[in-house]
């Protein structure tokens, strides 16, 4: 992993395409490039639900939850479906919000965002575009996703999964409408195993949120292990925190982006048409941007100085 200064959008693009020139095709397999935009570079790269212990446990009941409580917005939706809309409203999940389009992780880098130095002093935050490893990508109606959305929704019960669980997991995805059902044996087995790593998810465009931000998902799991202490049963699933930096392996460029260039760069985006607007594009939104934009371009079409 390395780390790039950014100074404008077009060192920014250069960036982008003189390190990763030949990293966008390949030859064999069908490799992407994803990019995730935080306003601040010191936030990890983790879902909120693998934020903290609390939220991890408790991921299966906010589901539930979300479910039994708002059966209109999931009726006749796969688990993963369900997954991504719970995302799109607000409930911690094992999804990490990331995207195929570099603009737009950049316009999210330059958001406002706080820090505290080393004197207590609170400053504003430097960004980061984080560009990760090209990977191959997952459909959402792969029999991976549908496990890992099966499980949450249906088998997870804090981190431990007995094996008398894992033929009715089995059973479910094999039911599902995926392409490649029959693997749902091998497709579970991986999952609960040391090796379980995550991977990107390319969803249904089933919002003008994830259309317009071009947007995908990281799903992030832990490796599933065998503990000698009965009191662990079969096997448990590791805390985020006891591979948190296993995530940082996934990623390969940080784009950095100073504080006091965000508000240029949100200026040269807004040139090219990556604003609030085009991104969130509904009345609220729209609205919000316009202010931004006079804002920034100052008093009666005149730039402040």
């Amino acid at each position: 992993m390395i780390d790039i200064e950014i100074r404008s959008l077009p060192d920014y693009l250069e960036q982008v395409f003189a390190n990763k020139r030949e990293g966008f095709y390949h030859e064999v397999a069908d490799l992407r490039i994803m990019f995730r935009g935080q306003a601040n570079l010191e936030w990890a790269p983790l879902p909120a639900t693998f934020r903290t212990q609390d939220d991890f446990l408790n991921e299966h009941f906010y589901i539930r939850e979300y479910e039994r409580q708002m059966p209109g917005e999931c009726a006749g939706k796969s688990g993963i479906e369900i997954l991504i809309d719970a995302q799109h409203y607000g409930i911690p999940t094992r999804l990490l919000d990331v995207t195929t389009n570099a603009l737009v992780a950049l316009y999210f880098s330059c958001g406002e965002a706080e820090t505290e130095d080393e004197d207590g002093k609170v400053r504003p935050s430097d960004g980061v575009v984080i560009q990760f490893q090209p990977a191959g990508v997952f459909m959402y109606f792969d029999p991976s996703c549908v496990a890992y959305a099966e499980y949450v929704r249906r088998y997870k019960n804090g981190i431990h999964f007995p094996d008398s669980w894992r033929e009715g997991l089995i059973e479910a995805v094999r039911q599902s409408d995926g392409r490649f059902s029959c693997n749902a044996r091998s497709v579970v087995e991986h999952m609960l195993s040391e090796r379980a790593g995550s991977f990107f998810i390319l969803p249904k465009y089933s919002n003008d949120r994830i259309v317009s931000q071009q947007g995908a998902f990281l799903l992030c799991s832990t490796p599933f292990v065998k503990r000698d202490d009965p009191g662990f049963g079969e096997g448990v699933f590791l805390f985020p925190d006891e591979v948190r930096n296993d995530y940082e392996r996934l990623i390969d460029i940080r784009y950095v982006i100073p504080a006091e260039i965000k508000q240029d760069i949100l200026v040269q985006l807004d040139s090219i048409g990556v604003n609030e607007a085009r991104l969130f594009p509904d009345t609220e939104h729209r609205v919000k941007s316009i202010v931004s934009s006079v804002r920034r371009t100052g008093v009666a079409g005149g730039r402040k100085d």
